[in-house]
């Protein structure tokens, strides 16, 4: 999970997912099963003011995923500046990112695609793209990062959903909250997948967000970047450095405009392409 933007103030949630006993605890009295035993039957709804877009919270996770995006807002500043009409999604997890482009936007008709390994969280993703009539963004279910000969792949499902990840290592400095599962995922060629959906339309803010996996996502999907104006990713510093990210941009035509955020844990960038 992101950590709290430059220059604000950390909210009780963000508070609350820094410390490790409260990661404990989820896990000593299963708050996570018991959460999305009752969201399941009732969710939590939230319609947005400038778009009408409407999201729902299924999951524990979700409430500080919902108030990282829709509240504190952390991915406009990859939108500055620019008249955004595309997007690509990769580690879409319950499909949020969508709904916060089309506010921050006033679009419904964004072209996009968002893409997760995990099964549950692509459904989730969907139900969001159906629900707000969505009609140009595709979810995709599987795994990008391998090259394109690969067509299938493990992925690593945690009982926390935004642990999920096709690489296996987990923060070491927060308690896991249960086994992790292991499951045979099909692969996503990415840039195929773009011009499958959106042809030779660019794409104007590429999210990143792939738990560990972003230096084999990067490395892997030059064709999509060639054709990116804005890129905002995460890197987890217990698995990709700040600077080996940073490296695998600048071999593909792209500089640091500007550092979201950065904890013990992780830090988040936007990129853009260097002027000629």
């Amino acid at each position: 999970m992101l950590g709290v933007p430059k220059n604000e103030k950390p909210t009780w949630l963000s508070r609350l997912a820094a410390r490790p006993e409260v990661h404990r605890a989820i896990r000593t009295f299963r708050l996570q099963e018991v959460t999305s035993v009752a969201l399941k039957v009732r969710p939590i709804k939230r319609r947005l003011p400038n778009s009408g877009a409407e999201y729902r919270v299924r999951y524990l996770e979700s409430f500080l995923m919902a108030d990282e995006i829709f509240r504190r807002r952390i991915y406009r500043e990859a939108f500055e500046g620019l008249d955004v009409r595309s997007f690509v999604d990769l580690g879409s997890n319950v499909g949020y990112f969508p709904i916060f482009a089309a506010e921050l936007t006033g679009r419904r008709d964004l072209v996009g695609i968002a893409v997760d390994g995990n099964r549950a969280m692509t459904d989730e993703t969907q139900w969001h793209i159906d629900h707000n009539r969505f009609a140009n963004v595709k979810a995709l279910w599987g795994i990008v990062g391998y090259p394109s000969d690969v067509k299938e792949a493990t992925f690593y499902l945690n009982p926390s959903n935004v642990s999920c990840s096709a690489q296996p290592v987990l923060n070491p400095d927060v308690p896991s909250k249960g086994a992790i599962k292991e499951v045979t995922v099909p692969t996503v060629d990415v840039a195929r997948a773009w011009k499958e959906h959106a042809g030779d339309q660019r794409v104007d803010v590429l999210k990143i967000d792939v738990e560990g996996f972003e230096r084999e996502v990067l490395g892997t999907c030059g064709d999509l970047l060639a054709r990116t104006s804005s890129v905002v990713v995460e890197w987890h510093k217990w698995i990709a450095s700040e600077g080996e990210v940073e490296s695998l941009l600048r071999d593909r035509g792209f500089e640091r405009f500007r550092t979201i955020s950065e904890d013990p844990y992780c830090g988040v960038a936007v990129y853009r392409p260097r002027a000629s």
